[in-house]
């Protein structure tokens, strides 16, 4: 599958080790952002008990009797802002998902890590807005903050760091595809 084609003199595949990183950071990136979307630690409060709260639903953690309960619920409203960050998560991923299909086949063909960049390069932008526009919504009422500004005793959870490592991944994907990072 990686072998160098020749067309009227010219190499038409990617080098192997090029296409093979851009694809594994771009693949890494989609499915942290996936299993990131799926969790509800985007927010956390270690207040009398440990609530969770992601795009979609909320956990709430609660000590009785020296057990541990966890009841999980979709939340009863949502803010505008977190609606806007899940509908740019999702428009991402789909971007991203063209990316690495287009990565695969840059592998036989050059032309198409060209496709690939900008489809991941649009993806960061996505990505982008959704964390720029998330902290947005921390003025709703069962968090209690303001706008980019948490309360005390809550926290930015896992969920969020593995959307923003996701991110990270990007952009290394694209600095390697453009052979800026392990030029060939």
């Amino acid at each position: 599958l990686f072998f160098e084609f020749e067309w009227a003199g010219k190499p038409t595949a990617m080098n192997r080790n090029t296409v093979f990183m851009t694809a594994s950071c771009f693949l890494s990136s989609f499915i942290l952002t996936v299993v990131a979307i799926s969790t509800p630690a985007w927010i956390v409060q270690d207040f009398q008990g440990i609530n969770q709260y992601g795009l979609f639903h909320k956990c709430e953690e609660l000590l009785f009797n020296n057990k541990r309960r966890e009841s999980c619920s979709q939340h009863d409203t949502i803010a505008g802002e977190w609606h806007a960050a899940t509908v740019f998560l999702v428009l991402g991923l789909i971007l991203l998902f063209g990316a690495i299909i287009y990565t695969g086949r840059a592998a036989v063909q050059r032309h198409y890590m060209d496709y690939a960049r900008w489809l991941a390069f649009s993806a960061a932008i996505f990505f982008s807005l959704a964390s720029l526009i998330f902290p947005l919504g921390f003025d709703q009422a069962f968090i209690g903050g303001q706008a980019y500004r948490l309360p005390e005793h809550t926290s930015v959870g896992f969920s969020y760091i593995l959307f923003i490592l996701g991110l990270l991944f990007i952009f290394v994907g694209e600095l390697v595809a453009m052979r800026i990072l392990c030029p060939a």
